[in-house]
């Protein structure tokens, strides 16, 4: 698994009245504007825009298509090459509120850390989550492999300061747990798992496991090294003897249609060796619909 990744923390203070827990996610519309904003400052759609050169928008968000057609029919359309981990806020008056939001840059997009820096900053000092709330950022840091912070600073200009953590997928992937054969994912944020359209009110673990897959050799065939090296029909094959041997899992409405999903605890049981790589992955990269801006985070353990 050739892909390097870059694990961001910002420190946040919220103050404001909090009326919808998913006010924060109102980001996936807003933080788009602010990366264009540092790194470009048009105002024209990036769609009429044609002076795609060295722009940094184009790769990161663009989604754009191989030009290889066996890689179009493998993977068709990227996934874009980061994750925010949101949190799902609790109703009420905040003063002072300690929260995090945290930041996974994946393989190129690494490289653009400072923008990302910039943008997030941008996006935290205008409109936040467009609502009534304020976040003010206390401090930004790069997290380790086992929960190391690492603080950063950036100036106006310049590049970060400090130790960029760099996170190989190889190393995420090596990463073991004491049952093989049973493992439990808490989910923090819903799961949005789709069939035929229509999203799912409960838990397919083999659909999750091959869509996981997918998506994760999908990044590193589009932001790392190339194609990864491995038997996708048979892991395939095999994710339908994986059973769900305990399922705390619950549908849990959002505050509009985008916004519903699974929330709560699942216990995988079976031949897991195979996939627990890609699960650990799946830790920092989400899963289902919206993974990269906030939906299918979960995290592997009690």
């Amino acid at each position: 698994m050739r892909l390097n990744l870059l694990h961001l923390l910002f420190s946040l203070t919220l103050d404001g009245m909090i009326v919808d827990p998913f006010d924060l996610f109102d980001l996936s519309r807003r933080f788009p504007r602010a990366f264009r904003q540092v790194t470009c400052g048009r105002v024209a759609p990036c769609g009429d825009c044609h002076e795609t050169a060295g722009c940094p928008w184009f790769p990161l968000f663009g989604q754009q298509l191989s030009t290889d057609p066996e890689s179009i029919k493998r993977h068709q359309k990227p996934p874009l090459p980061f994750v925010f981990a949101l949190p799902l806020l609790e109703a009420g008056e905040h003063a002072g509120s300690d929260l995090e939001i945290e930041l996974i840059l994946v393989g190129s997009a690494v490289n653009h850390a400072a923008d990302f820096i910039r943008a997030m900053a941008r996006y935290l000092a205008g409109d936040g989550a467009g609502s009534n709330l304020s976040l003010t950022l206390d401090g930004i840091a790069t997290m380790g492999l086992f929960g190391e912070r690492y603080s950063i600073s950036l100036h106006k200009q310049s590049e970060p300061c400090g130790d960029l953590r760099i996170l190989p997928a190889e190393d995420i992937a090596a990463k073991t747990v004491r049952d093989r054969a049973n493992v439990m994912l808490t989910f923090l944020s819903p799961l949005r798992q789709f069939r035929d359209g229509r999203l799912l009110r409960s838990f397919d673990c083999s659909a999750f496991l091959r869509n996981l897959i997918r998506r994760i050799s999908s990044l590193i065939a589009t932001y790392g090294d190339g194609e990864q090296d491995a038997d996708f029909r048979r892991l395939a094959e095999l994710s339908r003897d994986v059973v769900v041997k305990r399922n705390d899992l619950v549908f849990t409405p959002g505050s509009g249609p985008n916004r519903s999903g699974v929330r709560g605890s699942v216990c995988l049981s079976g031949e897991l060796g195979a996939f627990l790589p890609y699960l650990f992955l799946g830790e920092y990269l989400h899963a289902g619909k919206g993974a990269s801006w906030g939906f299918g985070g979960y995290k592997i353990g009690d």
